[in-house]
């Protein structure tokens, strides 16, 4: 179609374009002259209507929200203004017509241009209804209203929600009660509990005798209640709970599986990610947690211990959020740095084993390696006993801490790696090296300190030379003491030659006993598997976990004791500690006392198991050609175990290392269906970018194809853990559960 004003310039637009008659003046433009009125047209096309004025502006408009709402006496009711189409937004707000309110209607109080608090009269007033305006301070004809009624507390009729309803707590915390049914306040209800004390503002602290007790909330017509657990938690003093490395805590009274809905279920709409505390180096040592610990200066606090690659110890509020940071300490000597290698795959070398507290003489001790930077380097591993008395900790010596060395010279510092935990036991700290040093040119060792004065007591090279390896690491587990006084450790690839008379004995890839009165002069007793020779040659350690110490309910009436351990090869092995069985070649696998070999049919075994409930649970890595899931096998007979999983394991697999679980149970209450199973799925550890957040997951531990929580449910990563770590553990304790990372400490609880 041809265009009007093209037409119209030529002077041949028709006349149906036009709406006037073709003699009718013309309402928008001059008739003549025609280009000059054609020209000005365009121009009122473009810019309006001659005459035509700006659009008139929109109508201011106030609101307020809530429109309206109801409370009780003395209750606040937050208000906010919405001042529409205006740049001033600042309202002055009213009560029934009164600025800033009355001693009758309630008061009013500005707390931003268009927000305020409203408190409720102390007694309801009559009418009940009151109004609740915002004026707009440009235009004072510009308002907005709600209406707030004034219940009476007696017109409560529904019991009162008192949050949490389940609690643990040691005698040094308080706790924090609160009314969560709408329009109530702490202050509103009467306080009472069956032991200890509460203030009318529902702030508890607990009395000294341990037990469970009633918090109770009352109005005229209802009450609510909840449930205190006063309890004696000794805490988590050394890896995996205890020194029979059992990783059960017995004494979790709030956390459960459920049902849901009950109080201290975990589920990810109750329990999550409560805080994290920054840390300056990765984390591969479990925290510790020690309760009731009296600091110098600061009161008394549940304090969490985390020890860093960069040297660092940490001394956390175990319960503060967010973060309390009680103090950190260094144990970095002046010119000297972390050992920066690729040893045992940990670029920045510093606190790898997980120290070990004396609850008692409140002493932490922490092995710490160091390197004077230098074109030569020299390096050191050196023993700190830290004293929790004074802040920060003392340093016994003052000043420096113990050389790690031997008679020989064969140990060699820049190769060892202090992987394993310590051991504190009988009065002595054990401390146990391996490595990956890529010549093989290295030993494990055993060595052992007086707790007190510091002075080494003994040493025991696993691989004498000419022989070598034989490395103790058990990924990052520590050796295990029973009541008798004996030390167990397990032992990696290596040469195996027990031949006592032999100059170059050596003891790869076995199970080791010593003696409290050999000491670590000689080995008391050793289990060394029938295809020893086929574990090493192809590289599949025996040492690869810890020693787990079975209670005797788990052995027989002729072998009581027993522990277990498993292998880079897939198989877990039981053995009668109290006569190991020494090395035989047949029968081959091992299937009766003394020692008991279970193929387990999924990928090498490189975390540590545990036993719990009549059942050993392990979780085995990804193999190359099986897949590795968290699976128990039960005890078939006293001292034997069924040779093939239960039906129940995991729905996920747990990366090529695998996990080593804890297990969190109220054994108090003598209540199975309360444990849960806690692993940190590390499999992040080894994906690009190395940055792959850790995962807490639970399990039900009585089925464990039933996951209740991981730290990737909830939305918006509100869970999400720090950077993953190899081998780290979860430690449970006192209803909250602490995770290691490369940059955090992160602890999780039930969200109040």
């Amino acid at each position: 179609m041809p265009n009007p004003l093209d037409l119209h310039l030529a002077g041949n637009l028709p006349r149906a374009a036009s709406r006037e008659p073709r003699d009718a003046p013309s309402r928008e433009c001059p008739r003549a002259p025609v280009f000059a009125s054609l020209l000005f047209c365009a121009i009122c096309t473009s810019c309006g209507a001659v005459g035509s004025g700006s659009p008139a502006p929109l109508p201011v408009t106030v609101s307020i929200a809530p429109t309206s709402a109801q409370t009780y006496p003395g209750n606040p009711v937050p208000f906010s203004a919405s001042v529409q189409n205006a740049a001033n937004t600042a309202v002055t707000w009213q009560v029934n017509g009164t600025n800033g309110g009355s001693a009758e209607a309630g008061t009013i109080t500005s707390t931003g241009l268009s927000t305020a608090v409203y408190t409720a009269p102390n007694s309801v007033p009559n009418p009940p209804t009151v109004t609740v305006t915002a004026i707009w301070q440009s235009d004072a004809s510009k308002t907005g209203s709600s209406s707030v009624t004034i219940l009476s507390l007696s017109a409560v009729t529904a019991p009162l929600v008192v949050s949490p309803a389940l609690a643990s707590l040691t005698t040094s915390q308080t706790l924090q009660f609160n009314i969560l049914t709408p329009g109530v306040s702490n202050t509103d209800v009467s306080w009472a509990a069956s032991g200890g004390t509460i203030t009318p503002g529902g702030l508890f602290t607990p009395p000294s005798t341990l037990g469970a007790y009633t918090i109770q909330a009352s109005l005229p017509n209802v009450t609510g209640t909840a449930t205190v657990e006063v309890i004696d938690f000794p805490g988590v003093l050394t890896w995996r709970n205890d020194n029979s490395r059992s990783g059960v805590n017995g004494q979790e009274m709030v956390l459960s599986p459920g049902p849901s809905g009950s109080p201290g279920a975990v589920s990810s709409s109750t329990f999550g990610k409560l805080f994290s505390c920054p840390i300056d180096g990765a984390a591969y040592a479990q925290p510790l947690y020690v309760p009731n610990l009296a600091i110098p200066g600061m009161g008394t606090h549940n304090v969490i211990f985390a020890a860093t690659e960069n040297d660092s110890v940490y001394a956390f509020d175990a319960d503060a959020n967010p973060c309390v940071q009680l103090w950190q300490t260094s144990l970095i000597p002046a010119g000297s740095q972390p050992i920066s290698n690729a040893n045992m795959n940990i670029a920045t070398e510093g606190i790898t084993g997980t120290p070990a507290t004396d609850g008692n003489a409140l002493t932490l001790y922490v092995v710490a390696a160091s390197q004077v930077a230098a074109v030569n380097p020299t390096y050191s591993q050196q023993l700190f006993a830290l004293d929790l008395k004074t802040v920060p900790p003392a340093i016994q010596p003052v000043g420096a801490g113990v050389d790690i060395s031997t008679p020989t010279s064969v140990f060699d510092p820049s190769l060892q790696n202090q992987r394993a935990a310590l051991l504190l036991a009988n009065g002595t700290v054990y401390i146990a090296f391996g490595s990956n040093g890529l010549s093989g040119d290295y030993h494990g060792w055993l060595f052992a300190y007086d707790a007190t004065t510091l002075q080494q007591t003994g040493v025991f090279d696993v691989t004498q030379p000419p022989a070598v390896q034989g490395g103790i690491w058990q990924s990052g587990g520590g050796p295990s003491a029973d009541s008798n006084g004996n030390v167990f450790v397990v032992t990696g690839d290596g040469l195996f030659n027990a031949d006592r008379t032999s100059a170059s004995y050596s003891y790869g890839d076995s199970f080791l006993r010593f003696g409290l009165a050999e000491g670590l002069s000689s080995v008391a007793d050793y289990f060394t598997p029938c295809d020893q020779a086929t574990l090493q040659s192809d590289g599949l350690d025996v040492g690869a976990s810890a020693p787990v110490l079975l209670p005797a309910s788990a052995g027989s009436p002729s072998e009581p004791d027993l522990l277990i351990g498993g292998s880079k090869g897939g198989s877990l092995y039981v053995v009668n500690r109290d006569n190991m069985g020494g090395y035989a070649p047949t029968p081959c696998p091992e299937l009766t006392a003394p020692a008991q070999t279970i193929p387990v049919g999924a990928g090498p075994i490189m975390s540590t198991p545990l036993f719990w409930n009549n059942a050993i649970y392990v979780a085995p890595g990804n193999g190359t050609t099986m897949n590795g899931y968290l699976m128990s096998f039960p005890l078939s007979a006293p001292g034997m175990f069924a040779f093939t999983p239960s039906t129940s394991q995991s729905p996920e697999t747990l990366g090529p290392y695998g996990a080593t679980p804890v297990i969190s149970w109220n054994q108090t209450n003598n209540d199975p269906s309360t444990a849960i199973l806690w692993l940190i799925d590390s499999s992040g550890a080894l994906a690009s970018p190395t940055n792959t957040p850790a995962i807490l997951r639970a399990y039900d531990a009585n089925n464990l194809s039933i996951e209740i929580y991981n730290s990737t449910m909830a939305a918006n990563s509100r869970d999400t853990a720090g950077a993953a770590v190899k081998f780290t553990v979860p430690t449970v304790a006192n209803g909250k559960v602490y995770v290691g990372t490369q940059t955090e400490l992160d602890v999780y609880g039930l969200l109040q």
